[in-house]
This record gives structure tokens, sequence and C-alpha cells, in this order.
């Protein structure tokens, strides 16, 4: 069971996670699960978008791809997750 203390209020307070990916987002070449999605969701604080290409275009594709705002969130999922 989860403590109110392990809520993100970023996750509930903000709007984090954007339907467009600006040009200074920082694209990541690990793709994103559901695991690794609720995990920037709770971990993270920057704002993401989700994206269908790693090169940051909405081009066709398998696997969908994180884009982070704060290049430092971006180091810490690679190595999280890659």
């Amino acid at each position: 069971m989860k403590n109110i203390d392990d809520i993100n209020i970023h996750t509930w307070f903000t709007e984090r996670e954007l339907d467009y990916v600006p040009g200074h987002f920082v694209v990541v070449n690990t793709p994103v699960q559901d695991e690794t999605k609720m995990w920037i969701l709770e971990r993270l604080t920057g704002r993401f978008a989700i994206v269908l290409n790693n090169d940051g275009s909405f081009l066709a594709s398998d696997n969908l791809y994180p884009a982070f705002e704060d290049p430092k969130e971006a180091v810490f999922y690679e190595l999280t997750w890659s």
C-alpha cells in the first residue's frame, strides 16, 4: 500500500505530458512501456512527451519513445531503463 508521501504532487497538479514535442526536448533511445511511463510519472518532475519515432517525429513505428524537457531526466531514464 502506498503512503501519502509517495504521491508525486507534480503528476496531480500540473500538466506534464504534452501532446507535441518542442524542439528543445531530448528524445531517448529506450522505448517506453507501461511500467516505464508510470516510473516517469512517479519519479520525475519535468515535462515530457511520447513520440512514435526516436528521431522526434510522429512517423509510424513499432515503439514509442519518451522525450524530456530536462536533459538530466533523459539521462536518468536511460541509465535506469536501457
